[in-house]
């Protein structure tokens, strides 16, 4: 892994939007490679304006110069920048409304131009950093848009981003880290995922550990909504704590001191949500942070860097009323990723028990990728129908739709009867909840569900000591009498 320093991008391209398409403005940037788009449509070609951006540090922050050529037959023409990125410059564009918006007016009929600069913690301090190396902030909203023939056209010049810039220059998408940068690559069954690392932000060591960690992710999460270009940033650890992604955008961030050997691994958080396509109901909202905190902590297992009672004490917790799928009943913005979270544990392990290992919740997270159109509730029930072979909405209703809590795997209210069931069967350790005896198992896998096995299995085992009694007695009543009719025979 090198470090490398570079200030300047130069990112050309040449794009053809048809007047029915409309790029969603999502803030990002380019890729720091030549792009040419043709649709063979040479007077919708004639129609776009061709784009230059240049990308520098500047003592102020990012810098980016923007150039323009007027559309072909564009009655009007403005720029828009929003948010707290500043225009410092115009050629050909006349301002007309500033504040969170500023609004530009095409006012000649050649090319124009325009300067933004996004300054470190303008908006956000929580989020962008610098240092004399390098920078890294969010990258601006800038939206070109037009008048033709009497309808509105739109590009997106810092939207697009069909793969990352080089090493040498940073890397650009939904966010913007520009100067010396160390960039890890790992191959991925779809195609690539990319760790850009601040220089000196993390140590060698422990980039390859999340490199290589994100690489067995985009393998072993069998959810479907592969992507070919994976992008992560290691942010500088003088940002805010946790992350945040863009799953549209198949990047994230992470705060570069976050673990990998825990089960809230945060890595594995946010890239799970890059591999979300679906779109949520309102009563649906819980589930994204729920499915991407309960695979984060199943794949931090399933690498060998956490073991089972860490995934298990992490998705423990005291029984909660909340519902679900009602935002109003939540008493704070973690409950998708606690009482949501265990809640989706607990359905993994139904839908596997129901299916005999066939399927499992990934078979849910797949097709709801799939679903056309936005994921309600009720298609939340019946893909978990269509995966189990059979409904199960009763449960669902309950400690989806309802208050009812999940106890099934985590909640300890049945405990104490099991280990004195089993330690009046004599079964080692149960009352000093030996790791060995019935404690351990218990320990290892709390609740009501596994106390009621196991309550149910110690009743069954007192039920069964006079079943066996009587059939032993039966089975030497037949001896004897077997005997008895072999002595009369041989008389």
């Amino acid at each position: 892994m090198s470090a490398v320093s570079a200030l300047v991008v130069i990112i050309s391209i040449s794009m053809v939007i048809p007047a029915s398409a409309a790029v969603g403005p999502t803030p990002s940037a380019g890729d720091g490679v030549a792009v040419d788009r043709s649709s063979g449509d040479e007077r919708a070609a004639d129609a776009v304006p061709t784009e230059a951006v240049s990308v520098t540090r500047a003592d102020e922050g990012i810098r980016y110069d923007l150039r323009f050529s007027r559309p072909a037959g564009a009655d009007r023409a403005w720029l828009v920048v929003r948010g707290s990125a500043r225009v410092v410059e115009t050629a050909g564009f006349e301002r007309v409304t500033g504040s969170d918006l500023t609004r530009l007016r095409w006012t000649g009929e050649g090319s124009a131009s325009a300067s933004v600069v996004v300054r470190p913690n303008a908006s956000d301090p929580a989020e962008t950093a610098t240092t004399e190396a390098w920078t890294f902030t969010r990258t601006p909203f800038v939206e070109l848009q037009w008048v033709a023939d009497g309808s509105v056209h739109q590009v997106w010049p810092l939207a697009e981003r069909p793969g990352n810039v080089s090493a040498e220059v940073g890397a650009f998408g939904r966010y913007a880290l520009v100067g010396a940068t160390e960039t890890l690559t790992r191959a991925t069954p779809a195609g690539r995922v990319d760790l850009v690392v601040p220089a000196g932000a993390m140590a060698d060591a422990k980039g390859e550990r999340v490199a290589d960690a994100l690489a067995r992710a985009a393998r072993d999460l069998d959810v479907g909504d592969r992507d070919d270009a994976t992008l992560a940033f290691a942010a500088p650890p003088s940002v805010r704590w946790g992350g945040e992604s863009v799953p549209a955008r198949d990047e994230f961030w992470v705060n570069a001191d976050s673990r990998l050997d825990t089960a809230e691994a945060v890595w594995l958080h946010e890239y799970v949500h890059t591999r979300q396509s679906f779109r949520l109901a309102p009563e649906m909202r819980w589930f994204r942070e729920a499915s991407a905190e309960y695979y984060a902590a199943q794949l931090a297992h399933e690498q060998g860097l956490i073991d089972r009672s860490a995934v298990e004490a992490h998705l423990d917790g005291d029984p909660s009323t909340v519902t679900l799928t009602d935002s109003a009943t939540w008493a704070g913005d973690d409950v998708p990723q606690r009482e949501g979270a265990r809640t989706l544990a607990v359905l993994d392990r139904r839908i596997r028990e129901r299916t005999y290992g066939q399927r499992s919740l990934e078979d849910v997270f797949r097709r709801l990728n799939r679903h056309d159109g936005v994921v309600t509730y009720a298609a939340f029930e019946q893909t978990v129908a269509e995966v189990t072979g059979e409904p199960d909405d009763a449960w669902l209703g309950r400690h989806v739709n309802g208050s009812a809590p999940v106890a099934d795997q985590y909640g300890p209210d049945a405990r104490p009867l099991a280990v004195a069931l089993l330690d009046r069967l004599g079964v080692d350790g149960a009352a000093t909840g030996s790791t060995t005896g019935a404690g351990g198992v218990l320990t290892a896998v709390r609740g009501d569900g596994a106390a009621f096995f196991i309550v149910a299995t110690g009743f069954s085992g007192v039920a069964a000591i006079p079943l066996y009694g009587a059939l032993r007695r039966r089975e030497r009543r037949e001896r004897a009498t077997g005997t008895a009719l072999s002595g009369s025979r041989a008389t």
